[in-house]
């Protein structure tokens, strides 16, 4: 909540007003505690308590809280063991001690969870009055009597002791005190005090009154720091660093594993290359350009091949092979091949021919050898 400044302030509510906090709910059995609880200052019943002065211990500061138990154990109603101490205020010679039975402090603070808040201090409600120097504040909760004697002494009791501690309280005072009441009733207040008293026909409003500085929440029932919107996340947070540096080297190992495989790739490939064409091992960039190139001259020479005069002379090769001739001359171009041999007896006495071939056999141009000269054309298409 905010306070007209628009700064944030505690919730206050006095503890036997939290069971007001139930009467929303539409299942009886539904319990506040699973839902976002809200920190709350709480007045506690004063009754409960128990004021005492004592001198200031000799020893540090940072041993009183050993000390204080064994130097009112005198003046408790309980084993010191069994109390909590808070030290409420203190002068240059004495400490002003509250306490206050650690069963009590436990049974409110459950009985705080249970009604769906988180009790952050507790004060006695005494505290709750207004004060000033002179002045003598008085009210009233549900049949027991408030009183305010200082800043931070005061009482609570039933009224009808109260009203008997507060003539004692007036008539001991160095200086004339004034009374100042808030009660339900005016008749709840003595005659002889009413009329000398300032009444108010009012209750305490215990949820904008001023919190004090007093807390008896100290020590083992100090409470849990509330977990912030941070301590919420933090673990989405750390599992998203967690995926995404398993993602990181997931996308690592699997980069190793490719370039390991395209190594292999590569060695293969050059492998390959090797046993297919001859020559020093190319670089793996290079590869796929000599390839091509090797493919291109393996093209070309089976083109050639396929063509005069290579054809020509691998037609001839059957016919050549058994003449027993010696070449004198070779001519060709793209349509002609023509051969000059000597010893060609044995090819005139044979029927040439060849599919796709035209075949002429005449003498030689020189008189003193027999001389062949064989043209070979392609025929026509």
């Amino acid at each position: 909540m905010f306070d007209g400044r628009g700064v944030v302030s505690m919730k206050i509510d006095h503890l036997y007003h939290l069971d007001q906090r139930l009467n929303g709910l539409v299942d009886p059995l539904q319990s506040p505690i699973s839902e976002d609880m809200d920190d709350v200052n709480l007045w506690i019943p004063s009754e409960r308590i128990s004021l005492h002065l004592v001198d200031i211990p000799s020893a540090p500061e940072r041993k009183w809280p050993d000390l204080l138990p064994w130097i009112l154990e005198d003046r408790l109603l309980q084993a010191p063991e069994d109390m909590h101490f808070v030290v409420a205020s203190r002068t240059s010679e004495q400490l002003q001690v509250i306490a206050v039975s650690r069963q009590d402090l436990s049974e409110w603070i459950r009985i705080a969870e249970n009604a769906g808040v988180s009790a952050v201090a507790m004060a006695p409600d005494y505290l709750a009055l207004p004060w000033e120097e002179g002045i003598l504040s008085i009210g009233w909760r549900e049949g027991n009597l408030l009183v305010r004697q200082s800043e931070s002494v005061g009482f609570a009791a039933s009224a009808d002791v109260g009203w008997v501690l507060v003539d004692s309280i007036l008539s001991t005072s160095d200086v004339p005190l004034r009374l100042s009441v808030s009660i339900p009733e005016a008749d709840l207040v003595p005659a002889h005090l009413g009329n000398a008293a300032d009444i108010n026909q009012s209750v305490v409003d215990w949820k904008f009154t001023s919190f004090p500085a007093i807390n008896l929440m100290t020590a083992d029932f100090k409470p849990k720091q509330k977990a912030s919107w941070w301590s919420y996340w933090w673990s989405v947070a750390a599992s998203m660093v967690l995926m995404l540096g398993c993602l990181i080297g997931y996308i690592y190992t699997a980069n190793q594993a490719i370039e390991a495989e395209a190594v292999a790739l590569e060695q293969q490939l050059i492998g390959h290359y090797s046993s297919l064409f001859n020559g020093p091992k190319p670089q793996p960039d290079n590869v796929r350009s000599l390839v091509e190139s090797s493919v291109d001259d393996l093209f070309g020479q089976q083109k050639s091949l396929q063509s005069l005069p290579i054809a020509g002379l691998i037609q001839l090769d059957s016919i050549m092979r058994v003449c027993e001739c010696e070449l004198v001359s070779l001519s060709a171009d793209q349509n002609m091949l023509k051969i000059t041999v000597t010893n060609g007896l044995k090819l005139s006495s044979k029927t040439l021919s060849i599919p796709g071939y035209q075949i002429s056999l005449k003498p030689g141009q020189e008189p003193d050898t027999l001389t062949l000269t064989l043209a070979i054309a392609r025929r026509p298409s």
